[in-house]
């Protein structure tokens, strides 16, 4: 009982070390994007990511078939339309704002469960979007009462995100998730660097520096390859109402290091609305959960 405990107080640890990864690489990305063009960054950041998970997973490459390279490359088409909005967004809004509206998505998949698998959300799901959809409109919208350009990105990214969530379920119960998770990365990084050929002047910068390896070493090792094999082998000693609780803090650590990295300070109406967004994720994902105990 003892050793089941420590194994899940360590469990808890590093996936709360997963999302403070993913937090910081709102403000990161978004330093980085003033050094080196938008799809660029994306193209060497997945590529990284995509190398290692191929030397890390490459026993499981025998396994691969014309189904789950199908499959799997409609999950990256999604996953790279959410970046790309995402990673534009932080062209034109604080990094802590795209944080929030991103972390929309735990609102926006019962509205989508309902519209592609007739599963008609909870009301409890239905307070979090209404919430939700009150705390986008105080981040995001302008002093005249018009949503910003960034926010309105940051939200197409929260529903392509949205998307990919329900498909990653139908298609993570098919196939060998990890042999999935290559397939999406290796599409993400090839639509990134397709995009840059075709828009921007260069994909590699012609000078890089420590700031640059800083960033592809954040957010390609840990927010990519480190998260994605922390997240699947530590579920298994602790429980699916914490770990989707501690998943919660993602938006919260954007905030916390948009203000530490990035020196970014809300308006109490932003930071207002953050809460609020917050709240209503908090009350879609565990009211229900609370109820059953």
């Amino acid at each position: 009982m003892h050793k089941q405990i420590k194994q899940e107080h360590i469990a808890d640890a590093l996936l709360l070390s997963v999302t403070i990864f993913w937090g910081s690489t709102f403000i990161i990305v978004k330093k980085s994007i003033e050094m080196m063009p938008t799809f660029a960054f994306l193209s060497v950041r997945f590529w990284i990511a995509s190398i290692m998970l191929f030397v890390i997973f490459f026993p499981k490459l025998k396994k691969i078939n014309k189904k789950i390279i199908r499959d799997g490359s409609i999950l990256g088409a999604m996953l790279f339309l959410s970046y790309a909005f995402q990673t534009v967004a932080l062209e034109y809004a604080k990094a802590s704002i795209v944080g929030f509206l991103t972390g929309l998505n735990v609102a926006i998949v019962p509205i989508f469960s309902t519209l592609l698998i007739k599963k008609i959300p909870s009301i409890y799901s239905q307070i979090g979007v209404f919430l939700s959809l009150i705390g986008v409109f105080l981040m995001s919208a302008n002093s005249d009462f018009t949503i910003s350009f960034g926010g309105i990105l940051a939200i197409i990214c929260a529903i392509f995100i949205s998307i990919h969530i329900i498909l990653t379920d139908k298609f993570s119960r098919q196939y060998d998730t990890y042999l999935l998770t290559i397939i999406q990365i290796t599409v993400l990084a090839i639509l990134s660097t397709i995009t840059s050929l075709s828009s921007e002047p260069y994909i590699i910068p012609h000078k890089i520096n420590l700031y640059l390896v800083f960033s592809f070493i954040i957010t390609s090792l840990f927010a990519t390859v480190y998260a994605f094999i922390i997240q699947t082998t530590m579920q298994q000693y602790t429980t699916p109402t914490k770990t989707a609780l501690i998943f919660t803090m993602e938006p919260v650590m954007s905030g916390v290091f948009g203000y530490l990295l990035g020196g970014e300070i809300l308006s109490l109406r932003g930071y207002t609305g953050g809460l609020i967004i917050l709240t209503g994720i908090l009350i879609a994902e565990f009211a229900p959960m609370l109820k059953k105990k």
